[in-house]
């Protein structure tokens, strides 16, 4: 088995930093994608994207790492800019829905050739990643499906090992198997190597236990940026027959509702307490935890359909 390149830096660095962005704005024209978005990613936590599709997590992903030109504003990764950064490039992962590779790029040509692009490469995870996907190490990465191509950018961004990793709907095509091993290895990735990951993903229950921070975005701003625990206790939902539900609520403010025939839910801002407790039990009021979907829809989605939510 051949080892992989390990490149080696004498030169100072400030490893360990985190992603500090302040006052990052991208526009497009007269759309404006990113407003004045100031935020911390803390090193070494998994980090969720949350929002509307098209409301700039892939193009703030883009932005933070310089593949797309910020229109003005401030990124920093562990201290440094990333533009025109070659110390930085090895130090980071993206892998998106758009993975593009070279024509006659095979899975097996690209686990050989991309040690030398990542210190850290760790050539046996790779080796045993690529059969429990099923990948076909000789087909011409042109010919795969797009489940093939979602697993090998999986196996790719785990076994890079990079300091920052950013995975943008990582597994897009993947059935509900694989998608399992997915969140089985890259939790066990995350333990026996921590890493800074961002992680937009449109299956967001599926993949809330592994995340540790949420960041969600709306009109191009962060409303939400907390601790997932924290994140989770901002909100709780009420079920019941409306009438008695909406007197529950009482003067509470309301993120959200819908009905299903003549049960009405309700997402209620703020920490559920006793008293809410005690009134929702008086009533027959069911009183729930939020998910992190519902949070989506009641933060981030307002009037906007729950299929196309994404993390």
């Amino acid at each position: 088995m051949s080892s992989p390149v390990r490149h080696t830096d004498h030169r100072e660095s400030a490893p360990g930093q985190g992603i500090r962005i302040r006052n990052l704005n991208k526009s497009f024209g007269k759309k404006h994608v990113l407003r004045d978005i100031t935020v911390d990613f803390a090193p070494d936590r998994v980090h969720g994207l949350l929002g509307a599709n098209g409301v700039g997590k892939t193009t703030r992903m883009s932005v933070i790492l310089n593949h797309t030109f910020r229109s003005s504003g401030e990124v920093l990764i562990d201290g440094e800019d990333p533009r025109e950064n070659a110390r930085l490039l090895e130090r980071t992962c993206f892998v998106h829905e758009d993975q593009k590779f070279h024509d006659d790029d095979t899975p097996a040509s690209l686990l050989r050739i991309l040690p030398t692009f990542y210190p850290a490469w760790d050539t046996d995870l790779a080796e045993r990643l690529a059969p429990r996907f099923k990948l076909p190490m000789s087909t011409r990465t042109t010919k795969l499906s797009r489940g093939q191509r979602s697993a090998l950018a999986i196996v790719i961004s785990l076994a890079a090992r990079a300091p920052y990793t950013f995975m943008d709907e990582p597994y897009l095509g993947l059935d509900p198997g694989h998608r399992a091993l997915f969140y089985e290895e890259f939790a066990r990735a995350m333990a026996e190597h921590p890493r800074t990951v961002i992680l937009s993903t449109h299956l967001i229950d599926e993949v809330s236990d592994l995340l540790e921070n949420v960041v969600m975005i709306e009109d191009g701003r962060v409303t939400v940026d907390a601790d997932i625990d924290d994140a989770r206790d901002s909100a709780f939902v009420l079920r019941g027959l409306e009438p008695v539900v909406r007197d529950v609520v009482g003067a509470r403010r309301v993120l959200r509702e819908y009905r299903l025939g003549n049960i009405l839910s309700v997402t209620v801002d703020g920490t559920a307490t006793a008293e809410d407790r005690r009134r929702a039990d008086a009533a027959n009021v069911s009183l729930e935890p939020v998910t992190l979907q519902e949070l989506v829809a009641a933060r981030g989605m307002r009037g906007t359909d729950d299929a196309e939510m994404s993390v």
